[in-house]
């Protein structure tokens, strides 16, 4: 096979068209109601709520849980929270204390969450990821999570981090208000509206990942496999005329997002996907991006945008405008993924996913229209690539310089390799030639904590030892052929003071001229294949985080190491018991150096048809 450039208005604001609480669909699965249903209400954030610097504490109640769901209109098994995708929106102040109870009642595996962006700072083992800073939460079993929200607010969400279960709908938005925001509803904006993008599969996390595993691979290949469409806000669409049956899924109505004219909308674009790049946009409607991650950002670059683009784990606000239609016009809403991040695809790859922003009157007792949208997209070519906004326009309106002097530097080398199996070879990622090895019962923390160190048979490491400014060196080897990669560090924000074509050796580094003044600071930091980045960070917050690609199915092969920072204080602390007793509840087969979450069902995946490339 030959493969392409990379081988492997809410209840308040605005009215949003399906009723919160309805269920995907009446149609059954087997003998299995379709349970999960949608909370659309929950993603227009109310302008009740109180922004204030006096904290509180917010307690939320979670059970995950398998359920039959429809997306897209295709019936499947689901994973998720309280029965309803995506999952509840977090809302809360910068100081406020989160207390999630969960309660797993998957059958057979664990499961853990990770808050994608929060520092976790005094309580590094509430980070979330099982195998790294906890066990996994055990079938049948419960856990809390408690953390302080502390010197951050903006646009975050939270995540399965055990398997791939993400992909399968554990996911939601978390958003934190501050006082100290400088953007400010009224002033900025008059509506603030959750976006989910995410991508969207037929199979499961699990028989993914299985296939993967083998020298077949998935769908014919080891390469990271594409979706088949992409979803707003847990809305797809399927072709159910040429791909399926009555008893396998239903034509779905696209998602809507009514609103008022001439009216200023924070839109809050999380990308949740597995592995899709999205390009974003509104028909006949420009974007101004006004943050990127959680920092507010604002540069003539920013401004009267066509298109957005975001990679895995990426936020990005920005103001739509909606001075361009009157009551009863509809535009629509674009989801383009890209396919030049992609191995391959195949005959039901829906590559755009179109939702409607439609324009309602004020008065309550208006009766919307009901036609569908008839404009076009915007004319000028689709970057069809990788890249996310450029780092250099992304100038943060809050100024925040990084150490202009580091005493501390490492390098990590990341590339796509083999691993050689009695079954033959499988596709691995590396960090500096070492393949994370998923000890879900064994956290590499907690071997800190303990006094055994990192093992680096398992897992690559970085340690920086003081509480300083420390540089990381990322170079993305992949480069023929070109995968670009999606790196999430856990733990902190860094600084982007660095970039380039090629791979760089720390001596190159000290010849650098790196941006000192006001540089991005983000969470998620796309790196094209062939290129290098240097992320500043304070190594300030003693822990041990996990660095890795979010594309989800490259995970899956190893792609992560991690950042131990002070591992003299991380051996001082005092994980709680309740932490340590998950690490107990090992399921029966299994033990502390199980690679596996759990006992795994007996079930194939589903494949309309083999891959068809892309081509050069």
């Amino acid at each position: 096979m030959v493969f392409s450039r990379r081988a492997l208005l809410g209840a308040f604001s605005l009215v949003q068209l399906v009723l919160a609480g309805s269920p995907y669909s009446n149609g059954t699965y087997g003998s299995n109601r379709v349970t999960v249903q949608s909370r659309l209400n929950q993603l227009a954030l109310s302008p009740d709520f109180k922004i204030t610097d006096k904290p509180t504490t917010r307690t939320y109640d979670w059970t995950i849980s398998k359920q039959i769901g429809a997306a897209d209109g295709f019936y499947r098994e689901m994973l998720v929270v309280n029965g309803q995708y995506p999952g509840p929106t977090i809302e809360a102040n910068e100081g406020d204390t989160i207390i999630v109870n969960v309660k797993n009642k998957i059958p057979r595996v664990g499961t853990s969450v990770h808050w994608h962006g929060i520092f976790q700072e005094g309580t590094q083992w509430m980070d979330g990821p099982a195998g790294v800073t906890q066990c996994p939460i055990p079938s049948g079993g419960s856990f809390t999570y408690k953390f302080k929200i502390e010197k951050q607010y903006g646009t975050y969400w939270w995540h399965a981090h055990a398997g791939s279960q993400l992909s399968d709908g554990v996911h939601g938005a978390l958003i934190v208000h501050s006082v100290n925001d400088p953007l400010k509803r009224g002033e900025h904006y008059d509506y603030d509206q959750i976006i989910i993008q995410s991508d969207w599969y037929h199979n499961t996390s699990e028989q993914i990942v299985r296939a993967l595993d083998t020298p077949q691979g998935y769908q014919g290949s080891q390469a990271a496999p594409p979706p088949v469409t992409a979803l707003f806000n847990g809305y797809g669409t399927f072709n159910c005329t040429r791909f399926g049956t009555p008893e396998t899924c239903f034509t779905r109505e696209p998602y809507e997002l009514q609103v008022y004219a001439n009216k200023r909308y924070r839109m809050r674009l999380i990308n949740t996907a597995s592995h899709a790049m999205i390009f974003h946009s509104v028909d006949e409607h420009t974007l101004d991006v006004i943050e990127a991650d959680d920092t507010p950002v604002s540069s003539p670059g920013l401004k009267d945008l066509h298109r957005v683009g975001s990679h895995n784990g990426q936020r990005y606000s920005y103001i739509l405008k909606t001075d361009k239609g009157k009551p009863g016009d509809a535009y629509w809403m674009r989801a383009n993924i890209s396919t030049s991040c992609l191995a391959y695809i195949t005959d039901e790859f829906n590559q755009v996913y179109k939702g409607i922003i439609r324009y309602v009157d004020e008065d309550k007792n208006y009766k919307a229209t009901t036609h569908l949208p008839t404009t076009k997209d915007w004319k000028d070519e689709l970057d069809n690539t990788c890249r996310d906004l450029d780092s250099a326009d992304l100038v943060p309106i809050v100024r925040d310089d990084p150490p202009a002097v580091v005493h501390q530097v490492g390098t990590f080398g990341t590339r796509v390799g083999t691993l050689s199996t009695t079954q033959g070879n499988v596709t691995r990622f590396y960090f500096n030639n070492i393949t994370f090895n998923h000890l879900w019962y064994q956290p590499v923390l907690y071997d800190v904590v303990d006094g055994r160190g990192v093992n680096n048979t398992n897992v690559a490491s970085l340690a920086y030892n003081e509480p300083t400014g420390a540089d990381i060196i990322i170079n993305n080897l992949d480069s023929n052929p070109k995968i670009d990669h999606p790196y999430h560090l856990h733990g902190m924000e860094f600084w982007i003071v660095g970039e380039g074509v090629g791979n760089i050796t720390e001596h190159d580094y000290r010849q650098l001229k790196l941006n000192t003044t006001n540089p991005i600071r983000r969470d998620t930091h796309l790196i094209e294949g062939g290129h290098w980045s240097v992320i500043r960070i304070k190594a300030d917050n003693p822990g041990v985080w996990f660095l890795h690609c979010h594309i989800d199915w490259h995970l899956a092969h190893g792609f992560a190491a991690v950042v131990v920072v002070q591992p003299d204080v991380v051996k001082k602390f005092q994980i709680p018991k309740e932490s340590r007793e998950l690490c107990r509840q090992i399921p029966d087969g299994l033990n502390a150096s199980s690679t596996a979450l759990g006992r795994r069902a007996a079930s194939t995946p589903r494949l309309y048809n083999l891959p068809r490339s892309l081509g050069q």
